[in-house]
């Protein structure tokens, strides 16, 4: 995967899938799921949710990178409230506004800065979860960077290998169809050199009969005119 793709601003339909996911499982969306269980549910979570939004249309980003566009964007909508003396009317986007009313407009001091605390560790790799507190709670072991980068890239590999072998398949029907349609054509024009050649043999024959009627007329003409000179030149 390349950082091109990475790079890539997410597509509406993207950011639509991910907020409709969030509001079906708000505990994800306000990093909610601790401890133990909670964070195990949370990455099955974020790795279903990366394989919906990775078959459509955008880029095709790693879960880690989903999530931290997540935590990128709550936190952006969170700074245009704060800036605007924390008024959610000056937010433009019916998609900013959607965020604010479902995962922020509850929000206290304590957790944006928490939030944004997170959001700096997330970029040094250390934490996956949106919000996740420092606590008793919080084991490190979890941590599942590399594992589900390796997940991750099997399923990279294998969704690669299948629109490969898709492709494949592809170009080895329509080389099937042209194979059919060069061997009908061939068909054809075989036929057609057949009548061709049967056509020439009956003109051929035509002129060999023609031939003959016409040495046949000749030696009658021939005999025609020798019998009238005897004729002429007989004795009266």
């Amino acid at each position: 995967m390349t950082d091109r793709t990475i790079a890539s601003r997410p597509s509406l339909e993207q950011v639509i899938a991910i907020i409709d996911f969030m509001e079906n499982h708000p505990a994800l969306g306000l990093g909610q799921l601790k401890g133990l269980e909670g964070r195990s549910q949370s990455k099955k979570l974020w790795f279903k949710l990366t394989r919906i939004v990775n078959t459509m249309n955008g880029p095709t980003r790693p879960m880690k990178s989903w999530v931290k566009y997540w935590a990128d964007k709550k936190s952006t909508v969170r700074a245009k409230v704060i800036s605007s003396g924390g008024d959610p009317n000056h937010l433009t986007s019916n998609i900013e506004k959607r965020i604010w009313d479902l995962f922020l407009s509850k929000d206290d001091g304590n957790k944006a800065r928490s939030s944004v605390k997170l959001e700096s560790q997330f970029m040094d790799g250390t934490e996956y979860d949106d919000e996740v507190e420092d606590n008793d709670d919080h084991d490190t072991s979890l941590s599942f960077e590399e594992p589900v980068d390796f997940e991750e890239r099997q399923m990279v590999v294998l969704e690669k290998l299948v629109k490969v072998m898709s492709s494949q398949a592809e170009a080895l029907n329509q080389a099937s169809q042209a194979a059919v349609a060069h061997a009908q054509a061939m068909e054809k024009l075989a036929e057609a050199s057949d009548i061709q050649a049967r056509a020439i043999d009956r003109l051929a024959n035509t002129f060999t009969t023609m031939s003959g009627v016409t040495h046949e007329v000749r030696d009658a003409i021939v005999d025609i005119d020798a019998s009238l000179k005897r004729l002429y030149t007989a004795p009266t």
